[in-house]
């Protein structure tokens, strides 16, 4: 599929700061060595995204993007200055998505978020793009920003997404992902739990409402920190409510199973989207950050 405003390669790599900076450093050379684009990610129970663009910047010269950062967690002005400061320091093209994230208040929050945008398009001359997993922050901040960050990789479900796009944005997928059989297949399930119940118009739209409900008696920053850990969650009993959807997860809410198996789902997003982000947890598992440069080689 041809790359959308030349803007970079179809793959991006996500790599979050809870690990050793050293292992950090580890993953984002070998991304750099294959070419793909680093998407960083922001959580509380992570180290701060741009403390890991510092870091990783001295290594690395592909285009680093975040993936996603909250101006409800931060003022917009201090993600300006902090974007700022990368781009006076560094050579490499940086990318800035931002998202509302879970707040009380979704009006204030989407007003918030949509300001921020606006005021990043007038002083920030990088490509801005938005999370969104809803139709009105879709519809909405798509006649603002560079491209869109879709919390989903099922076609069904991106395709949906895409109909309340209201300008040619560039459109992003942004998946868990990996390379099974793994030992972090907990991890991805984790990371699909999380994704799946992030607009109320999506769970109603595709009858997830009882999964959902499940889910949302869960603690997944326990169950987060327990596998950062690297405990074993089957000893867990809230676990159980993940596993009880172990299917649906991986069918639809992952880019994960054989090699040959993560290369069809990918091209059947490429039909839809320009660029897919390899999420949580495939930057952890060596053994398939190790096979990046066997599925970038299939998509080129």
């Amino acid at each position: 599929m041809a790359r959308k405003k030349g803007l970079f390669e179809v793959l991006g790599l996500n790599i979050n700061g809870d690990l050793p900076d050293e292992k950090i450093v580890e993953v984002a050379l070998k991304a750099d060595e294959v070419g793909v684009v680093i998407w960083i990610g922001e959580n509380e129970l992570f180290k701060d995204p741009f403390y890991v663009a510092d870091l990783i910047a001295n290594f690395v010269s592909v285009p680093i993007g975040f993936g996603i950062v909250s101006p409800l967690r931060r003022s917009c002005s201090e993600i300006i200055d902090r974007v700022r400061s990368l781009m006076n320091r560094y050579s490499n093209e940086f990318l800035l998505g931002i998202a509302p994230g879970k707040f009380k208040d979704p009006k204030t929050a989407l007003e918030i978020t949509l300001r921020c945008l606006r005021r990043l398009k007038r002083e920030l001359g990088v490509p801005i793009f938005c999370g969104c997993s809803s139709p009105l922050i879709t519809a909405k901040a798509s006649k603002i920003a560079d491209g869109i960050l879709f919390n989903y990789c099922h076609p069904d479900f991106l395709r949906w997404i895409s109909r309340f796009a209201e300008n040619d944005v560039i459109k992003v997928a942004f998946a868990p992902s990996l390379i099974l059989p793994s030992e972090f297949e907990q991890d991805l399930l984790l990371a699909c739990a999380i994704v799946s119940c992030s607009s109320r118009k999506f769970v109603e739209e595709f009858g997830f409402v009882g999964m959902c409900k499940d889910f949302a008696e869960l603690d997944f920053g326990r169950l987060i920190s327990i596998r950062q850990k690297r405990e074993n969650l089957l000893e867990v009993d809230e676990f159980k409510k993940v596993l009880k959807y172990k299917g649906i997860l991986l069918e639809k809410f992952s880019v994960s199973g054989s090699l040959d198996e993560v290369k069809g789902k990918i091209n059947d997003i490429l039909k839809i989207c320009d660029h897919i982000v390899l999420g949580d947890p495939f930057f952890r598992d060596r053994k398939a950050v190790d096979l990046l440069i066997r599925l970038l080689e299939y998509f080129k």
